[in-house]
């Protein structure tokens, strides 16, 4: 089956035996078989909300900065900032070198910094950031020109809507999103024992995409499968 959400949502329908969804009624289902879809987005959610640094939610942002304005806008969608990556760019027309920025606590910043915000010229080359009590970010000194800022974020997972909407997961990871949306479908189905079988291979798939994609060890140690049918993967060497 196709890797996008009709694709997904089959592969579930087809381990509840429930009648397949077509690209012609897939928008109009009704009971379980929405249930099912919804369930494929449940599951992609709790990926991302065991573990929000994978890869494939990482993105960086570029920012041209306002002269005199003290605070920003994050990306909508975001679901975490890396305040350590904050950079200012090297720009030899603004006569800036790139400068990498101090994370600075917000209290301090009130205590020490935020009468900037009402006086005028102290603005300057950015040297610190803070985030902010809505969950964006701020500047001192405020930038005095239009200087160019990055930063790294990684951002929430989209839902699936249309029939070919794929998720960012990677495809070799499929069966961990249809193990957990199963897990889902027996939930909604009062089914709690296999719920709790299927739920277990979820959890033990997640595991195995952290010892992939983020190399960490103790998730290595914890996952060690000789040889995974389930996931197409030779693990022996882990």
């Amino acid at each position: 089956m196709a890797y996008d959400f009709i694709g997904l949502t089959n592969e579930v329908l087809a381990r509840m035996n429930e009648v397949a969804l077509t690209a012609n009624n897939f928008a109009s289902s009704r009971g379980f078989q929405t249930q099912c879809k919804n369930a494929i987005n449940d599951a992609i959610n709790y990926i991302n909300q065991r573990e929000y640094g994978w890869p494939f939610s990482h993105a960086t942002q570029t920012e041209t900065l306002v002269a005199d304005q003290t605070r920003y806008t994050i990306p909508t969608g975001t679901q975490h900032v890396d305040y350590e990556t904050f950079r200012i760019s090297k720009n030899n027309t603004l006569g800036v070198a790139g400068v990498s920025l101090r994370v600075l606590d917000y209290k301090e910043y009130v205590d020490r910094f935020i009468d900037q915000e009402s006086t005028s010229d102290v603005g300057g080359i950015p040297m610190y950031v803070f985030r902010t009590p809505d969950n964006n970010y701020g500047l001192y000194p405020y930038p005095d020109k239009a200087y160019e800022l990055k930063y790294e974020y990684y951002s929430k997972p989209t839902l699936l809507s249309a029939t070919t909407d794929a998720p960012a997961v990677p495809e070799q990871f499929r069966q961990v999103i249809v193990d957990g949306a199963t897990a889902y479908a027996y939930q909604y189905r009062g089914e709690a024992q296999q719920y709790g079988i299927n739920f277990s291979r979820f959890e033990e798939g997640i595991k195995h995409m952290q010892s992939i994609l983020l190399n960490r060890a103790d998730y290595v140690r914890s996952t060690y499968i000789p040889h995974s049918q389930r996931y197409g993967i030779n693990t022996a060497t882990f």
